[in-house]
């Protein structure tokens, strides 16, 4: 886990610095075609467009097959693809890392967090409410492939030594909503996991079994800056 948390840190300090540079060398590059086009202001008769997100979200899991959940904040980034249609309809694909998880509040020797890393790829269909606003309104399927899973217990909070036996495989419904400003757009989406991630296998080391049967299911709500 420590190494995607530096992998994303690393990103998010090339997105910063790129995004300082072309401030800076912006009237030197107004004729410049090789600029990148996620710096450029979009058009409103642009045909597609290529560009990065990079955000935070609420997380949890959800279900009965452990007591007591909280949600917690992760971590988001990636990039994206969109293609503009007439009449204000577009088709976005995104793919990004996201760290979701959750919280629970346990007794001793009790699973204290779960913690995840996933890839996932949204796909919405996005509708402008009228011509020329900044609104969208955008409805779409994820699928969310599990990449670690680290389980913590008691209060100290150590990772056991293998990682839980989960379902590693996710498709969750999403509904989002965009507003464009001048370089960039402010998108917020909720996201619920439709299968169960409990596999009823019992989990290793200190770890408390779930072979109870019971449900764990994903969700999430992100808030992103898309350029």
């Amino acid at each position: 886990m420590q190494v995607f948390k530096f992998v994303f840190l690393l990103f998010l300090s090339f997105v910063f610095s790129a995004n300082a540079t072309a401030q800076t060398d912006s009237t030197d590059s107004d004729n410049d075609d090789e600029s990148f086009s996620f710096w450029v202001k979009p058009s409103s008769d642009e045909k597609s467009r290529l560009g990065i997100k990079m955000g935070m979200q609420i997380t949890g899991i959800s279900g009965n097959a452990i007591p007591n959940a909280r949600p917690m904040f992760g971590l988001l980034g990636g990039g994206y693809g969109r293609i503009n249609f007439k009449g204000g309809w577009s088709l976005q694909q995104e793919v990004q890392v996201s760290f979701r998880g959750s919280n629970y509040q346990s007794e001793a020797n009790g699973i204290k967090s779960l913690r995840l890393l996933y890839i996932d790829a949204p796909l919405y269909l996005m509708k402008q409410l009228k011509r020329n606003s900044p609104h969208k309104l955008g409805v779409g399927m994820q699928y969310a492939h599990q990449i670690s899973a680290a389980m913590y217990i008691d209060s100290k909070a150590f990772p056991t030594g293998v990682s839980p036996s989960l379902d590693r495989n996710d498709w969750m419904p999403s509904l989002a909503y965009q507003y464009q400003l001048d370089y960039f757009a402010i998108q917020v989406a909720g996201k619920y996991g439709l299968r169960n991630m409990n596999l009823g296998n019992p989990w290793p080391e200190n770890a408390k079994p779930l072979n109870n049967n019971e449900k764990l299911h994903n969700f999430a709500f992100e808030i992103n800056l898309i350029f």
